[in-house]
């Protein structure tokens, strides 16, 4: 009995020397986990002060331009290689002391800037940071791994309302067309675009005249069985209806280039 004892105890010794380091070790690097996620969020942080600060400057420097007469001597302290020291400074400086004793392999040295492009097209302000984190020790398939940070943002310039406009008279002029309609309309508010149907006696139907003038004709999808009774017609319509669910008397608008408009002859009212 006394034997089994010792060897009971010895067992449990042996299972703590082992679970117990490997508790800390995890437990350790769960928390360099969330160091890593820490400093890509203060990396991204310093990146939108950064960007936001350039393009207040991109705004200072084209309205100093245009408003004092200053000609454009090809130096921009907001593009090139000028605004990527400059972006370096700032961010390194946000980051503090955190950059050489944190999670990123080398420090400020292990930080590139070489993806950014800044102001060279369009007035875009494109930062990236390429830069690597390690646990606090490292394992097989948990090494070192790169992170990218990035700010992306137009400058505060607005845009060239010219272009604008030059795309807007190349565009194709749109139209609006109904189903069965025989003219298109270039105001969508025109009149002979909105129905208002009232009834009418068969027996006066001759004498009633549209808006622009027409006759009345019986519709092609309901008028060929009328024999007497009230009809539907429209003001600016040129058929008359035995039923206000015809569907004649439902009108489909689309919007096509003018181009294919095909047969259909300008609106009277709007075209």
């Amino acid at each position: 009995m006394a034997q089994k004892g010792v060897s009971l105890s010895a067992s449990i010794t042996v299972e703590a020397s082992i679970v117990l380091p490997l508790f800390i070790f995890f437990f350790t690097n769960i928390m360099m986990a969330f160091n890593i996620i820490k400093m890509q969020c203060d990396m991204e942080a310093a990146l939108h002060q950064t960007g936001n600060e350039l393009a207040l400057f991109a705004f200072d420097e084209r309205c100093a331009e245009g408003t004092l007469g200053i000609e454009d001597d090809g130096v921009s302290t907001v593009s090139g290689a000028l605004s990527v020291f400059y972006v370096k400074g700032k961010v390194e400086s946000y980051l503090g002391e955190e950059l050489e004793k944190g999670c990123v392999t080398d420090g400020r040295a292990g930080l590139s800037y070489l993806p950014s492009k800044i102001m060279l097209g369009n007035d875009i302000i494109d930062i990236v940071i390429d830069y690597k984190v390690h646990p606090l020790i490292s394992l097989i398939c948990f090494e070192e791994f790169p992170v990218e940070a990035r700010y992306y943002g137009h400058a505060w310039t607005g845009y060239d309302i010219s272009e604008g406009a030059a795309a807007d008279e190349n565009e194709e002029e749109m139209v609006y067309v109904t189903e069965h309609g025989e003219v298109y309309h270039r105001d969508i508010n025109c009149n002979h675009l909105k129905l208002s149907i009232r009834s009418v006696s068969l027996d006066d139907i001759e004498k009633e005249r549209s808006m622009d003038g027409s006759k009345y004709y019986p519709c092609e999808y309901c008028g060929g069985s009328i024999s007497g009774g009230n009809v539907f017609i429209t003001d600016y319509g040129i058929r008359y209806h035995s039923s206000v669910n015809c569907a004649g008397l439902k009108r489909k608008i689309y919007t096509v280039p003018i181009s294919e408009v095909g047969g259909r002859r300008p609106c009277s009212g709007c075209g």
